[in-house]
């Protein structure tokens, strides 16, 4: 994993983020950048809520995927670290 996510971070929503759900894709948007996130990227995003932390996403998609633990949880990690570089989320640990 990258060395700013561990598996006991927390990944909360960044306030500035405007969120659109649009037949079953998730849009957002952060000031002049838009982004339309694919199944499993909006799958994740759903499952950030503040509480949750990276290995309890990591468990979801790995049991709504039928995928095994730990591909599920490099899935999960670098969809986050792609949504950290964008500044659509933020960690607490």
């Amino acid at each position: 994993m990258a060395a700013n996510i561990e598996a006991h971070s927390v990944p909360r929503h960044r306030l500035e983020v405007r969120i659109r759900s649009s037949e079953g894709a998730i849009l957002l948007a952060r000031y002049d950048q838009a982004y339309e996130l694919p199944e499993v990227a909006a799958f994740i995003w759903r499952r950030i809520d503040g509480t949750d932390r990276v290995a309890d996403i990591a468990r979801s998609v790995a049991e709504h995927y039928g995928i095994d633990a730990g591909t599920a949880l490099t899935d999960t990690t670098e969809m986050l670290e792609w949504l950290l570089e964008e500044k659509l989320v933020k960690l607490s640990s």
